[in-house]
């Protein structure tokens, strides 16, 4: 709409608002954001959200349970021309003026009936539409409360309401193509303004076309520790162990700081004596076999990579972990599951392991794919640095050990999710 995705309309206002800490997009189809306004973060959606039995609550409270602060404003696409004004004024009634919730309305002033009954008027002694009790329509602009009220009701509507009267223009709701057609007329398009920002509309129709449409991936390579397995706890009691044999007492989050590298390279970061080195390895990998048993599969994991690849998808692993170590998880958790490489830190130079891109350079010349139709599952920074240097696409797994690092990073709760996005 006026040259631009009808979504950009409201995230232009939101992200215009000082008052807002966060602007998210809440969507499975993440590549969009680059048609939006600068400082819109990504809030991944599940693909079975996206379903047309999908009632608003379950969408809603998805998106809610996702995010951590404290008052949430919900927004609609379809609502293109809520002001910056009437946003604030919501904002205000619930943090300043002791409201628990605000949302948009437009008032009627009309004579108005409800299952045979007039609603708001006398017909034996009628008031000038003027001076009659209005009645109020949401708008579904924007709903403003407590993340903790919702979460208790499943409710946009808590406690002591304020309403925002709106005028007709951002009450426009967009359901169908005729309120589609209003929006285009109502529509104050700048086209100066436009093409100042460096779009057109050649540029905006061929992003549409091509730029848009998801990646089809030939080859998924997975990290292992905090993607396909959870070895916390036998990474804590090895690391334990290991300090006591040597006598030292770095605790296990110092170490925990830097899973994903190497295990030579967090002892270096470490600043732990190389002649210290070899012993600590040893009691490590010990303590890591006796415990082997204790490692958990996350769940769907087996069903996940078995579904990519009956997909005719490569697979891999390309892990910090020990080859010996890795072999023995393989053969015990993953029994039935052939991976096309498994790529360990003996397999490159020494210093090379992550966030170099050797290992992940190597897993694609070992399937035969280029890095850009490959995609790296991991959870840590380290893995996203090894990605992202010989282009290879990033998947943030954002069930592992670490935290998302970039808004426009694509991420998924459950490795399920994540394979329903890559076939689908």
């Amino acid at each position: 709409m006026g040259h631009r995705p009808l979504a950009y309309h409201i995230f232009e206002t939101l992200v215009g608002i000082s008052e807002i800490a966060n602007v998210y997009c809440f969507t499975s189809h993440p590549y969009v954001l680059d048609l939006f306004p600068k400082g819109v973060k990504l809030l991944m959606r599940p693909q079975y959200l996206d379903g047309d039995d999908i009632r608003g609550n379950e969408l809603f409270r998805y998106a809610i349970e996702a995010i951590d602060d404290e008052v949430i404003i919900l927004c609609h696409a379809t609502s293109p021309f809520i002001s910056a004004d009437s946003i604030k004024t919501g904002i205000d009634a619930v943090l300043n003026m002791g409201y628990d919730s605000s949302f948009s309305v437009q008032s009627f002033q009309k004579y108005c009936w409800y299952d045979d009954r007039p609603l708001n008027y006398n017909p034996k002694d009628m008031k000038q539409t003027q001076d009659i009790e209005p009645l109020y329509q949401e708008t579904s602009g924007f709903y403003i409360f407590y993340r903790k009220d919702y979460l208790k009701s499943n409710s946009r509507v808590n406690g002591n309401i304020f309403k925002v009267v709106v005028d007709y223009k951002e009450a426009v709701d967009i359901d169908d193509p005729s309120d589609f057609g209003l929006a285009i007329n109502l529509l104050d398009y700048d086209s100066e303004r436009f093409n100042q920002n460096g779009m057109n509309d050649t540029y905006f129709l061929d992003f549409v076309k091509g730029g848009v449409s998801k990646k089809v991936y030939k080859h998924i390579a997975f990290d292992f520790d905090g993607v396909l397995i959870d070895s916390l706890v036998v990474m804590r009691q090895s690391w334990e162990s290991a300090m006591s044999l040597v006598d030292l007492s770095i605790p296990f989050n110092d170490y925990k700081e830097h899973i994903g590298l190497p295990f030579k390279d967090i002892l270096c970061k470490l600043c732990i004596s190389d002649d210290l080195h070899s012993a600590i390895f040893s009691e490590y990998d010990r303590v890591s076999k006796d415990n082997e048993s204790s490692i958990k599969v996350y769940e769907n994991s087996s069903d996940s990579i078995k579904l990519i690849k009956k997909n005719n998808i490569k697979i891999s692993i390309v892990t910090s972990k020990s080859n010996d170590r890795t072999q023995s998880i393989l053969e015990n958790k993953f029994h039935g599951i052939c991976f096309d490489a498994v790529v360990t830190p003996e397999l490159v130079n020494p210093g090379r392991g992550k966030p170099s891109p050797d290992q992940l350079l190597y897993a694609c010349h070992m399937v035969g794919e280029d890095p850009g139709d490959t995609l790296y599952v991991g959870d840590m920074e380290v893995d996203r640095l090894c990605a992202k240097r010989p282009g290879c696409h990033f998947v943030h797994a954002n069930w592992g050990y670490g935290n998302i690092t970039t808004v426009k990073d694509i991420f998924f709760d459950s490795i399920k999710d994540l394979a329903g996005y890559v076939i689908s």
